[in-house]
């Protein structure tokens, strides 16, 4: 929920004299900038994860194709290509394993 849903709640929980639920509300309210924080960590290593995963499907169909085609000229445009994947993979493996470090 956004900050706004909770101040709208907070407004009908005071309205209707509720005062567990305000204090309920209050206390949400007070930690929301340290869930929002862990939310958009969780978000950023799913988009990360999803990154790798791209990547190793992409080695993958180069793997392939250096296999099919091993004399083709573009073999060394292929194996370029695969080192690149390689070495953003290890960055991006990197980035996951601080953002765990981060979680826990």
């Amino acid at each position: 929920m956004s900050i706004d849903d909770y101040l709208d709640l907070l407004n009908y929980a005071t309205a209707i004299n509720d005062e567990q639920w305000q204090a309920d509300l209050l206390d949400r309210l007070k930690n929301y900038s340290k869930l929002a924080e862990e939310q958009r960590n969780t978000d950023s290593v799913r988009e990360l994860w999803s990154r790798f995963d791209q990547i190793n499907y992409r080695l993958l169909q180069l793997f392939d194709k250096l296999r099919d085609h091993e004399a083709g000229g573009e073999s060394e445009q292929w194996k370029e290509q695969i080192w690149e994947l390689k070495m953003e993979r290890i960055t991006i493996a990197k980035q996951i394993q601080d953002r765990y470090i981060k979680i826990r």
